[in-house]
């Protein structure tokens, strides 16, 4: 029988990940009141267990050859492996630390393995009518306590081992616990599928945890006061009236709008996604956001039910905290974020709590050439991202990784005309003579191992090809360098399409007179105002996006420029460009301390000259709307420096499309995993919130995937196609050594600045969110190409999708917001 119930949680513990010895003392001077052989009952389970995000647990270790069971003291024993080694096997830390991955495959992998790994963790079912962490609805029925057993997430457990394992700790438990078994990855649920329920009860993840009542989203604390807004209404009734949203408020609502303003932190009160737009939002304004389901009783708990409460707010990878405030904090001096304003300036008293950055981002200075052409995607490298905008570049980029050019191209004819100099950096799109390695992730060293290649060859399929483990480590690198290439070209592709560089934008732009008196006058406002306010701001706003998008005419020759797209993507005998996306790509986007995700304007029906015309104005226009200009002013970004390309591309018809991050975004430490969202049809369905997805996390280093949520849907996915996604999260995490572990980036004329984001430490224990920005100033250096440090740890957010026939096409790629 399969127990479907109401869980009281906070959020998903994960005492299962797979041990990572860490060189510490394994013989604790505390006492070990580890139990050898013993029944197990709930006082004997407490005194035993730690704790994890609300739930208490018991890691147990099977001895199939002694036919006996150690329950481990928690406070004594974090890791499994250490146990075995040092208590069963007799072996030191330092020895178990040389062949951790080899003592690893042994008791998690081994077909014959002598010991059976997992957790007990203790839950308790609240019955039907659950309102919350701990607030129950009276049934009639008693609150009934009872154990999950799981293995770690990469243990390969066939079916009738799994039987075993669940048959031995079930005759040694107090009878009186219902014991049900979660499988700990879809290889699991597979293995299962051959033994009836009733043998081996079962529940899965997202059976389990999909009710949680509090899940953190992105790490960070705030102090503000909270504005709970309990339905949409209620929130657009307060932002149309004289309420205004800032850096001192901290906004809870069922479901965050993507425009919503910069505040202090985010709480959502109905499930969500941590791929969100305004997850992606919090994650790159560093303020804290989180799923807390049981706000009203909170607030009730803390004392927090009248309006302009003041409150401390925490969320941290395990725990959740909101903590009322006697009092309001004292008003700081902040240094102005204003571009326009002299270095250190002091803004009048701002709230201790804004989150606004202290010093403004600076932009690479845009190339703005008359000559510069439209291109096709594929003739881009990453160094045009200052011609065409980040998204462009790095699809350039793609087409590049997956064709594998390393030649220098030759200069290319652009859609207008033949192209000429591209400024005085040089041709667009010019190639690195490096070659493309996506294997660096795997190199870099995760203590105790010095790398992670031998797992890379594993999930290659190249463990069993004859003769590679003899041959010279260059070579075998060069090998396992090809087959990851062939790996990702078998999997993927990237996308055809035009990019419209910013000089086209500029030329129209500089054609209106009117035009550009708005312009001189939004300037102007924002010069002298530190704090934009809506009624100041949003008029010049909209009055400029409506001379952009409707009233100013456009030149003849930057039509032209436009509507040459549709022959350069025209296909089939009627020579027809049929239906056309067409994709903001700016050089304010994707930039540390400012995503810009959902803030620029996409088009996805476009058919005809017309239209094309009408959703590039568009595009344009939304570089100007009332909350981009907010944002950008908030970050410091100058006007100035701000432009947009375009990308025009043949729509897609997809079964499927979601979004992936080459990390774990809810637990940033854990190097393994890659988080994967779905819904059906286009990845929009996925970051909008039109629809609840599908979320997945798959390991790249182990293998194995498991289905955190259904979100909106009635059942998982095919087992076949969730093996497709694991293709695809590996695919994502591979692409990561390339676009992380090199940055190429093209620096003009004057002084630039370059923020430079290096790891703290090599250490696995280091968390690897905790990244400093140094300054490094180029001086007067023109058309320099930098390779900013390369940090292989920082993840990508990749958009996707995959069509009738199964194949995947990668329609975005950018780093994920930190």
């Amino acid at each position: 029988m399969t127990l479907a119930m109401t869980i009281a949680t906070t959020t998903a513990p994960d005492p299962t990940a797979v041990d990572d010895s860490t060189a510490v003392d394994g013989h604790s001077t505390a006492e070990d009141r580890t139990a050898i052989g013993a029944q197990l009952a709930l006082p004997l389970f407490h005194t035993l267990c730690g704790t994890l995000a609300g739930h208490p647990y018991v890691k147990v270790v099977v001895d199939r050859v002694e036919n006996t069971w150690h329950l481990l003291d928690a406070a004594v024993h974090p890791f499994h492996v250490d146990y075995i080694a040092t208590r069963v096997l007799g072996m030191e830390l330092a020895e178990l630390d040389s062949c951790l991955d080899a003592f690893n495959a042994s008791v998690y992998a081994a077909p014959e393995r002598r010991f059976l790994l997992g957790v007990l963790s203790l839950h308790t079912d609240m019955g039907a009518g659950t309102a919350g962490a701990g607030t129950r609805i009276p049934t009639g029925r008693r609150a009934r306590p009872f154990l999950v057993l799981e293995t770690t997430e990469a243990d390969t457990m066939s079916g009738p081992m799994l039987q075993e394992f669940y048959t031995f700790v079930r005759h040694r438990l107090d009878s009186r616990l219902p014991l049900l078994l979660k499988p700990a990855n879809h290889g699991q649920e597979h293995a299962l599928t051959a033994i009836s329920d009733v043998r081996v009860p079962r529940i899965l993840s997202h059976q389990l945890f999909g009710s949680r009542t509090r899940t953190p989203l992105n790490p960070g604390e705030a102090v503000g006061r909270l504005r709970h807004f309990r339905t949409a209404r209620e929130y657009e009734v307060y932002a149309a009236g004289a309420g205004t949203l800032g850096g001192s408020d901290i906004v809870a609502m069922p479901c965050l709008p993507d425009d919503v303003p910069r505040v202090a932190g985010f709480i959502n009160t109905a499930p969500t996604t941590p791929l969100s737009h305004t997850n992606v939002l919090a994650s790159g304004w560093g303020i804290p956001n989180a799923i807390i389901r049981d706000l009203d009783q909170l607030m009730e708990a803390e004392g927090l039910a009248d309006a302009d409460a003041w409150v401390r707010y925490e969320v941290r990878d395990d725990d959740i905290a909101l903590v009322r405030l006697s009092q309001p904090p004292a008003p700081t001096l902040t240094p102005s974020p204003s571009p326009s304003s002299a270095a250190g300036a002091q803004t009048s008293t701002m709230d201790a709590s804004d989150p606004r950055p202290s010093h403004p981002i600076r932009l690479e200075p845009p190339l703005l050439h008359a000559d510069i052409p439209a291109l096709p995607l594929r003739q881009l490298r990453r160094t045009d991202q200052n011609r065409y905008g980040t998204k462009a570049a790095n699809l350039g980029e793609l087409h590049h990784v997956l064709a594998g050019d390393t030649a220098e191209q030759p200069a290319r004819a652009g859609l207008t005309g033949p192209a000429g100099p591209a400024g005085p950096a040089g041709p667009a799109g010019e190639s690195s003579s490096r070659s493309v390695d996506l294997t660096a992730y795997y190199g870099r060293p995760r203590p105790p191992r010095a790398d992670l290649y031998a797992h890379l060859t594993t999930r290659l399929g190249l463990s069993g090809r004859p003769g590679l483990p003899d041959l010279p480590e260059g070579t075998r690198g060069a090998q396992l360098r090809a087959a990851a290439r062939d790996f990702v070209r078998a999997t993927v592709t990237a996308p055809d399409g035009i990019a419209l560089p910013f000089a086209l934008q500029h030329r129209f732009l500089t054609s209106s007179p009117a035009i550009q008196q708005a312009i001189s006058e939004l300037k102007a406002v924002l010069e002298r105002e530190t704090a934009v306010t809506v009624d100041v701001i949003d008029p010049l706003c909209r009055r400029l996006q409506d001379l952009v998008q409707h009233t100013a005419p456009m030149p003849d020759d930057v039509a032209r420029a436009i509507t040459a797209a549709l022959r350069g993507l025209s296909s089939g005998p009627s020579g027809a460009a049929g239906r056309l996306v067409v994709r903001s790509s700016s050089n304010a986007e994707d930039l540390p301390g400012f995503s810009a995700a959902g803030v620029y304007d996409s088009v996805t029906a476009v058919h005809g000259a017309d239209e094309l015309v009408a959703a590039v104005r568009q595009v344009w226009a939304s570089l100007l709307s009332p909350r981009s200009v907010r944002l950008r002013h908030q970050a410091g970004i100058s006007p100035d420096d701000t432009y947009m390309g375009v990308i025009i591309q043949r729509y897609q018809p997809a079964d499927l499309g979601g979004v992936l991050v080459t990390c774990n975004p809810t637990r940033r430490a854990d190097f393994r995993n890659v988080y994967l969202n779905c819904s059906p049809g286009s990845p929009e369905n996925v970051v909008d919130g039109t629809a609840l997805p599908l979320q997945y996390l798959y390991n790249t280093v182990e293998g194995g995937g498991r289905t955190v949520a259904l979100g909106s849907s009635a059942e998982d996915l095919p087992a076949a196609t969730r093996e497709r996604l694991a293709d695809l999260a590996l695919t994502g995490r591979l692409l990561q050594s390339h676009f992380s572990g090199t940055a190429p980036s093209r620096v003009g004329s004057g002084d630039a600045h370059v923020d430079v984001h290096r790891n703290v430490g090599a250490d696995v224990d280091v968390d690897v969110d905790q990244n400093v920005g140094v300054d490094v100033d180029m001086g007067q250096n023109v058309g320099l190409d930098v390779d900013m440090a390369p940090d292989v740890d920082r993840p990508l957010d990749i958009e996707w999708l995959m069509t009738d026939q199964g194949a995947f096409h990668l329609v975005q790629i950018r780093p994920y917001a930190r």
